[in-house]
């Protein structure tokens, strides 16, 4: 039987991580390594301009700037053994930009990488018979939850009145009605399956996005994807919630917007390249659309303060939250223990996932 090595980032190398590894896998070796900017410089400097310039006169730097500013570097504070009679597992943390990642599966080739995130698309690609698990499902209830209360936002003006009541002004606003409202949901994986359970719940008409025509009890109507044009065309509230991939990237464009009744309010709480920004930007600022709920950008970097979209009265921008909770990082290290529990025991682990750039199987077991 192979020892065990274990790859964490230094964040996630806490005694209390390191005390259930221990408990699960007590002769695993412990590997260390830390994520840093390459040019801390340059992007002290990227900050200061967003946040002084106007948009019109920074957008022309972004291209210059960007590159560098977003380099990263990957060192070892306990480097790992390298050796054939060794079974190398790794946690991918989130926020690993460009080829950095490739870097660290390079000089840590893993048999199993178990990802900190749901979305596994900026994971470099694997071994034939490499693993990839996820922390799909661990945050769907929790961002189901999010998205009902951005609903509900949307409808009862709540942006509006928290303005007024900062600003000590009274004034009644009209709100819309929640039930008999039409729901489109764009994706039905585990995240959307739990928004479409909770928007049937308070009487909203179930719409839904799948590959397949399988209907559950929980939704009226299922279309295809190449139905999007009429969810889009029927719907008032839009979620979208599917996983980022050459397909979906800009899935959500000019051409969709224009077929978005101009009452609709568009959310989107999976990842920020699925709608293309410019399009978004004139949706709103033209008003095609009544409103938009964001949880994340294109680059999935917070906003600079002199982003366009602040000045927008029609957008509500949630900060990359609808996944975080005080729990949140707990519920995922305690899916990754049990996988590591299963992977020491042969056993199939949870939440597999099989992007396009990876041939694996779902099954544990240090050979």
């Amino acid at each position: 039987m192979k020892t065990l090595q274990i790859a964490l980032e230094k964040q996630y190398a806490v005694e209390k991580n390191l005390n259930r590894i221990a408990q699960i896998a007590p002769q695993a070796k412990i590997a260390i390594f830390r994520i840093g900017e390459r040019y801390p410089l340059i992007r002290k400097l990227r900050g200061i301009l967003r946040r002084f310039l106007p948009y019109s006169a920074y957008q022309p730097l972004e291209k210059y700037l960007d590159p560098f500013a977003d380099l990263q570097t990957l060192s070892w504070t306990n480097p790992p053994i390298r050796s054939s009679e060794i079974s190398n597992v790794l946690l991918f943390p989130p926020g690993l930009a460009g080829s950095i990642g490739e870097q660290l599966l390079k000089e840590y080739p893993p048999q199993w990488i178990h990802s900190v995130t749901t979305g596994v698309d900026k994971i470099p690609k694997l071994p034939t018979g490499g693993i990839l698990s996820s922390s799909k499902g661990v945050h769907s209830k929790r961002i189901a939850e999010f998205t009902l209360g951005l609903i509900f936002a949307s409808a009862k003006n709540v942006s509006q009145h928290t303005l007024q009541t900062h600003n000590k002004f009274w004034k009644s606003l009209p709100s819309r009605q929640i039930s008999g409202a039409k729901l489109g949901i764009v994706g039905l994986g585990s995240i959307g399956t739990e928004i479409a359970k909770l928007g049937k719940a308070v009487g909203m008409e179930v719409s839904a996005i799948r590959r397949t025509s399988e209907k559950p009890e929980y939704v009226d109507k299922i279309l295809l994807p190449e139905e999007l044009h009429l969810l889009l065309d029927e719907s008032d509230y839009i979620v979208l919630s599917v996983p980022l991939t050459p397909k979906t990237h800009h899935l959500i464009g000019e051409k969709e917007f224009s077929l978005m009744k101009p009452s609709a309010c568009l959310i989107n709480i999976c990842r920020g390249a699925i709608i293309d920004e410019d399009a978004l930007y004139q949706a709103l600022n033209a008003s095609k659309i009544r409103a938009a709920c964001i949880d994340v950008f294109q680059d999935e970097k917070p906003l600079p303060k002199n982003s366009r979209f602040y000045a927008l009265p029609n957008i509500l921008i949630t900060s990359f939250s609808a996944y975080f909770s005080s729990d949140s990082v707990e519920q995922v290290m305690d899916l990754f223990f049990e996988n590591l529990r299963r992977f020491c025991n042969n056993e199939d682990l949870l939440s597999v996932s099989t992007p396009l750039s990876v041939s694996g199987r779902g099954r544990g077991g240090v050979l």
